[in-house]
C-alpha cells in the first residue's frame, strides 16, 4: 500500500489534542494544590486522569465492536490490567463472570471504576481495585490472597507496562490459573509494513512520556513466544483494518493445565 504523510504523522494531531486537553485542567489541580508541583509523579497521574477523562469514551467506541466479540469469553475471576476508567466491564458476561478486579496503579481512576462496574451490574463485593502497576506481581499476588485468576484482560495496556517482555511472562506464569485465558486487544508494531514501523518509533519519543505507551511496541511477539500456551488464536481489530500507525492484534490464548 502507498504510505502518505498522513499515515506517517497522523499521530501528531492526537498529541495537540491530548496537550490542550489535559494540560489545563492539571495545571488547575496544581494551583488549588500547590504541593502538587513537589510531587512529580502525583502530578503525572493527575495529567493522565485528564487525559483518560478526556478521551477514554472516544477510545471505547472505536474499540467497541471488537471488545464486544472478545470480551464475552471472560470467565471466573477476571483481572483487568490497567483498567483505566473501567470501560471495559459493560463487556464482560456477568453470568459468566463471577469476580471483576482491576488492576490500576493511578488512585485518580479508582472512583470511575467502582462506577461503572457498578453500571455495569457488578456488586460491590464483585469489585476489587488492586492499586498496583503490573509489574509489582508479588504485590499483586498479595492482594490476591495468594490465589489466581480464570482470566487476564488487558485492552490497550501492554504498550505501556515497564519491562514488558519479562512483566509478562511472570503475570502469566503467577497470575493465570492453569487452563485459564488471556484476552488482549493491543496497538502494537505494524509489522506488515516497515515504513510504518520506523516512524512509530520515531514518535514515541514524544507520545510515550505524555500518554505513557509505546507505538512501536511488539506486544503481539511476547504474548507468542510465551513457552505457556495450549491453545493460540490471534487475529485483528474489527473491522478489519490496513496497516497504519495504530495497528492492533486481538487474541485470546489459554494456559497449559498442570
Amino acid at each position: 500500500m502507498a504510505i502518505t504523510w498522513f499515515d506517517r504523522c497522523a499521530v501528531v494531531v492526537d498529541l495537540f489534542v491530548i496537550i490542550k486537553a489535559a494540560t489545563f485542567p492539571t495545571l488547575r489541580a496544581a494551583f488549588k494544590k500547590p504541593t502538587l508541583f513537589f510531587r512529580p509523579r502525583t502530578l503525572r497521574d493527575v495529567f493522565f486522569e485528564n487525559v483518560w477523562a478526556f478521551m477514554g469514551d472516544n477510545v471505547d467506541e472505536r474499540g467497541a465492536m471488537t471488545k464486544r466479540d472478545l470480551l464475552p469469553r471472560a470467565r471466573g475471576v477476571v483481572l483487568e490490567l490497567g483498567a483505566g476508567h473501567g470501560h471495559n466491564c459493560k463487556y464482560l458476561d456477568k453470568t459468566r463472570v463471577t469476580k471483576y478486579i482491576a488492576l490500576e496503579p493511578n488512585p485518580y481512576m479508582h472512583k470511575k471504576i467502582v462506577e461503572n462496574a457498578t453500571k455495569a451490574g457488578f456488586q460491590a463485593s464483585q469489585i476489587q481495585i488492586i492499586g498496583h502497576g503490573a509489574e509489582k506481581t508479588a504485590e499483586i499476588l498479595e492482594a490476591l490472597n495468594g490465589g489466581q485468576v480464570d482470566t487476564l484482560v488487558s485492552i490497550l495496556t501492554l504498550c505501556g507496562i515497564p519491562n514488558t517482555e519479562e512483566t509478562l511472562k511472570r503475570m502469566i506464569k503467577d497470575l493465570l490459573k492453569p487452563g485459564g485465558q488471556l484476552l488482549f486487544y493491543e496497538h502494537v508494531r505494524c509489522d506488515p509494513e516497515p515504513t510504518l514501523v520506523w516512524w512509530q518509533t520515531f514518535w514515541t519519543f514524544l507520545w510515550e512520556p505524555l500518554v505513557g505507551c509505546r507505538l512501536d511496541q511488539p506486544t503481539h511477539v511476547y504474548i507468542e513466544q510465551a513457552s505457556e500456551w495450549d491453545e493460540r488464536d490471534v487475529w485483528g481489530k474489527l473491522p478489519e483494518e490496513v496497516p497504519k500507525l495504530f495497528w492492533h492484534r486481538v487474541g485470546c490464548y489459554r494456559k497449559k493445565e498442570d
